[in-house]
């Protein structure tokens, strides 16, 4: 059973492990290069992410209303995280001009790319329907939440930013998969083919551009604050996440879900945040370093001792 279970754990965490780690070799080789990475992270971004979520989407039932509690409690847990990194913040004395990046690094997930890749790996199809739900409630969540605790006290134009919002491609590859779900809608064949093929790139053309991203200048000057967020972020939020999710009876693909989405590591559009709106983007550029890097072993530990449980 131990055994077992370490096993199927590395095959969901070494896949997403050695593309990380390819982005980084063909970065050094300068087989690939800011351009590309850039060029690579908005067409997950803008295309095949939000192809990926759509057909996932377009797959649910949500007739069945089976999977409201699971968006309630992720919605909860998202508000939850934000919450409880402020107080974290305060008590831990992080200094003031560092509070709001430090908050924000905390409890913002990269569940479009890390999260949804674990997911995919470990459930297949059903975990990714389940997964683009978590999405559908966490990227507007994590990006009204995140200006929030970035603007303290500066004047925000929240009409812009709702606006910014519903024009997020993953919004929009939600509402338009809606129809679809609900009234049994499918492509023609070759469409959904082609779509297919465009989803099925998006994992390892993210992963790749993560690896392409790290900066291990970063890692290196990482100080105390930095691995404060890393601990938070990969550990204690998700701890207190699964185990109230298993306190209100969540269990199987849906409870491997919720653990592995909101135990991924800090986003990286954290760090674009961060600087558009004033706040210290070196912190966050740390935190993200270090804690894409510790989540191989942590979101693989998490999803460990649910498996040796029987709680998956």
């Amino acid at each position: 059973m131990y055994w077992q279970s370490l096993v199927f754990t590395g095959e969901i965490v070494l896949p997403v492990f050695l593309l990380v780690v390819l982005g980084v070799i063909l970065r050094q080789r300068r087989l690939i290069d800011d351009h590309f990475v850039t060029v690579s992270s908005r067409l997950v971004f803008t295309l095949t992410l939000p192809v990926l979520v759509f057909l996932a989407i377009s797959k649910v039932h949500f007739d069945s209303g089976v999977h409201l509690g699971l968006v309630i409690f992720v919605a909860l847990a998202i508000l939850f995280s934000c919450i409880f990194s402020g107080i974290w913040a305060r008590i831990a004395g992080v200094d003031e001009a560092d509070i709001s990046a430090f908050v924000q690094a905390s409890f913002r997930g990269n569940l479009g790319i890390i999260g949804i890749s674990m997911v995919v790996y470990a459930f297949g199809d059903q975990g990714t329907q389940i997964g683009a739900l978590v999405l559908a409630i966490g990227v507007p969540m994590y990006n009204l939440l995140s200006v929030m605790v970035l603007a303290r006290g500066q004047g925000v134009n929240w009409s812009g930013q709702l606006l910014l919002i519903a024009k997020n491609p993953l919004i929009i590859a939600i509402v338009l998969a809606l129809p679809f779900s609900l009234f049994g809608w499918q492509l023609p064949k070759p469409l959904h083919s082609a779509a297919s093929s465009l989803g099925q790139m998006t994992l390892p053309l993210a992963l790749i551009s993560v690896g392409g991203t790290l900066d291990f200048r970063a890692l290196r000057a990482a100080n105390s604050t930095a691995l404060q967020i890393s601990l938070l972020k990969l550990v204690i939020l998700p701890v207190l996440i699964v185990l109230s999710a298993i306190t209100v009876g969540i269990r199987g693909v849906e409870l491997g879900v919720v653990a592995l989405m909101m135990a991924s590591p800090t986003a990286a559009a954290a760090f674009v945040m961060a600087r558009a709106m004033g706040a210290n983007h070196v912190l966050t550029a740390n935190a993200i370093a270090v804690s894409t890097l510790g989540s191989m072993l942590t979101m693989g530990g998490i999803f460990y001792v649910l498996r040796i449980m029987s709680l998956l």
